[in-house]
């Protein structure tokens, strides 16, 4: 069954190349590895809206993943070039939500979304969404659409 993934202009996308070590013996690649090519695409994209790694260590403030969901109706295989897509599906107090996909050749092979909470860099306790943090990352832009019966 495909994904059904909309693409658009608030989407953030990062290329990807598949390595040997992340596939087993079908060239297949392994379901632990999604989450790290997710993960990387997010910091990626913060990065591009200047809200990176060094201007949170800066602002005092962290983010840490609470909750994934991952659907696959296909698999990234080596040699795959693919790209990963990456959308802002919400913002709340101190939660960031994203959607996620994995696309070879124009394909999504995979979907998910992840929540992540803001944190104080120190204490590692919640805290609110910086407001540069909230202002880089825009309006939300799903790459999910809802599916009737979900």
């Amino acid at each position: 069954m495909p994904i059904d993934v909309h693409v658009s202009t608030e989407t953030f996308t990062m290329p990807l190349k598949v390595r040997y070590y992340e596939a087993d013996q079908q060239s297949v690649v392994y379901h632990g590895w999604y989450l790290n090519y997710f993960d990387e695409a997010f910091m990626a994209w913060l990065e591009t809206l200047e809200y990176g790694y060094g201007k949170m260590a800066e602002d005092g403030v962290d983010v840490m993943l609470v909750h994934s969901e991952i659907d696959w109706h296909g698999s990234l295989r080596w040699p795959n070039d693919a790209e990963i897509a990456a959308s802002l599906v919400a913002i709340g107090n101190s939660s960031i939500t994203v959607d996620y996909a994995a696309i070879v050749d124009g394909t999504p092979v995979c979907s998910a979304r992840t929540v992540y909470v803001t944190v104080d860099a120190k204490e590692f306790t919640r805290m609110p969404v910086p407001e540069p943090m909230r202002a880089a990352l825009g309006h939300p832009a799903p790459l999910r659409r809802q599916r009737a019966g979900r």
